[in-house]
């Protein structure tokens, strides 16, 4: 959880300016290694640009390269280049930029999607490394199966979801690479395609049955590895890549190492190429280029994050498999993804319950209150600009809860997205009730949450197999109603009862306290996200990744 920990107050949509000193960015940069490759700046002068001057270049890059980070800012230095990084999913990637994000380049784990849905295509594109998205599969898991003596297709996965013998962790894919491959991967063993997968093959029934397995989502692949060693008990593996699978297999506290499997028929590998979007740099594009394809940093820095370099000379960590395996081609098309994804929101994905408790104590009145109507509108799909904003929105089947609380919480009111034909009506009857929130009066937070976490279980009660969330967002500490300890207490009883968690997700807003909130999201197999310098409704667009 130490990863996981140090980046929770990260802002999503800040971007992270790194200079040249050791240390900088989520990781210390690494010494000299046995190539002489020590990426340091290569005079006094070049070192006072680095600390000083803007970035070279704005980068968006995957969320699971943190780990990486310290050794691309090493290579990145050795160039003379600075960069900035953000981190964000694909979906939300291509949409920044279409709406006009000054960026200056991308680093997808998966070039095909952006390829087909950016408005002005890119101006140089380089792969610069590789991980196949694989199963992780507990070894006493992967015995029972059959799985470890012959290698399963996705439909031996698949009917081991139907007979109840494994349970799997997978991101949203509406949100992250990961879910997203597997999905298209699963789409196209089902129609026996290795590429060109037509809409009209797509086996929605096959979906479905293989995503009744997925009993755990993320919006984030490195944050869905943290999130199964918290369940591990209760999985049978998970979908990852195969670098973060065994960065996962190094973990002290998981209790079982995985097995890593390419099922028969195919994967679909990301291929992680740097575009330029913006032409004027392409002479420090072509620096950073060449010294993230140089040999130190192809053979050392990507042995160590169990990644495949694009140099095919290059050294391949020996614990990463050197056998062949069938690559499936990502859908080329893009109505064929935009129907497949829409399917998995509104018909494919186990339904969902979400409860929003909104803090409209005095202290929220005036900007901070508007904040929050405004990030709300992006869930009814008022800001409904992109694939990513589309997603965000609440879906087909979705049970929605919002829970205004000030001096004690407020009477719950629900919203059922049920019935397709009254969708908008339902989407417009939100917004009213939101608009209509003003702010005064303390603020009690535990009352709030014990009340919301009565009402999950009881959602949970009458509709067996939902994904039941409780979504906080508060701008200061608990004044009135249960004290923190006494809460705590309750929340203790209803585990010894039986209960699983409900993962919750505090958004930190204004003077909000942290401590006790980042502990109940660690504690429910949550997170917590920092809205007191982001943009409220990008990280209510990035919550819906887990929910």
């Amino acid at each position: 959880m130490t990863r996981l920990l140090g980046c929770l107050f990260a802002c999503v949509s800040a971007a992270l300016i790194f200079a040249c000193s050791g240390g900088a960015g989520s990781g210390s940069t690494r010494g000299a290694n046995s190539d002489g490759w020590d990426g340091g700046p290569a005079n006094s002068a070049t070192a006072a640009k680095l600390a000083t001057a803007a970035p070279d270049l704005r980068i968006l890059a995957g969320s699971e390269l943190k780990e990486l980070e310290p050794d691309i800012l090493t290579a990145a230095r050795a160039a003379g280049v600075t960069i900035g990084l953000t981190y964000v999913g694909t979906l939300e990637m291509v949409d920044r930029v279409n709406g006009g994000e000054p960026v200056d380049a991308i680093l997808p784990p998966n070039g095909a999607y952006p390829s087909l849905a950016l408005t002005h295509k890119p101006a140089a594109k380089e792969k610069l490394f590789y991980s196949r998205v694989a199963l992780g599969v507990k070894e006493s898991k992967a015995r029972e199966l059959g799985w470890d003596r012959s290698t399963p297709s996705w439909s031996d996965v698949t009917q081991a979801v139907r007979d109840g013998k494994f349970a799997y962790a997978m991101t949203n894919p509406t949100s992250s690479n990961t879910g997203m491959s597997a999905l298209f991967a699963v789409a196209s063993s089902s129609a026996k395609k290795t590429e060109d997968l037509a809409a009209s093959e797509v086996d929605r029934r096959a979906l479905k049955d293989f995503l009744a397995g997925q009993k755990l989502t993320a919006g984030s692949s490195g944050w869905l590895g943290d999130a199964y060693v918290a369940e591990q008990d209760r999985l049978d593996g998970l979908i990852n890549y195969e670098a973060v699978l065994l960065r996962l297999n190094e973990r002290p506290e998981l209790h079982e190492k995985l097995t890593l499997i390419y099922p028969l028929d195919g994967v679909i590998s990301a291929d992680y190429p740097l575009m330029l979007l913006s032409p004027g740099k392409k002479a420090v594009y072509d620096r950073l280029v060449a010294a993230l394809k140089a040999p130190g940093f192809q053979s050392n820095a990507l042995e160590r994050a169990y990644l495949r370099p694009s140099d095919p000379t290059a050294r391949l960590s020996p614990r990463l498999s050197a056998s062949v395996v069938a690559e499936l081609s990502f859908p080329n098309n893009l109505a064929v993804i935009d129907s497949v994804l829409d399917a998995y929101q509104g018909e494919l994905r186990r339904p969902a319950t979400s409860i929003y408790l909104l803090d409209v104590s005095g202290s929220m009145r005036g900007a901070r209150i508007a904040a929050v109507k405004s990030a709300l509108e992006v869930l009814t799909g008022t800001h409904d600009r992109g694939a990513a904003a589309r997603y965000a929105r609440f879906q087909s089947r979705e049970h929605v809860m919002l829970i205004p609380f000030a001096s004690s919480p407020w009477k719950a009111m629900r919203f059922n997205f049920e019935d397709e034909a009254r969708k908008a009506q339902t989407e417009g009857e939100l917004r009213d009730f939101v608009d209509n929130l003003r702010a005064g009066g303390g603020t009690a937070i535990y009352s709030t949450l014990d009340l919301a976490y009565d009402l999950a279980y009881q959602e949970l009660a009458r509709y067996p197999g939902r994904v039941v969330t409780v979504v906080l967002l508060t701008d200061g500490k608990s004044n009135n109603g249960l004290p923190y300890e006494e809460f705590r207490q309750r929340w203790s009883g209803r585990s010894a009862g039986g209960a699983a968690p409900i993962r919750t997700f505090p958004i930190l807003f204004g003077e909000a306290s942290s401590a006790e909130l980042v502990e109940i999201a660690r504690s429910s197999g949550g997170r917590s996200f920092d809205g007191r310098s982001a943009d409220l409704r990008d990280v209510f667009r990035e919550i819906r990744g887990y929910q």
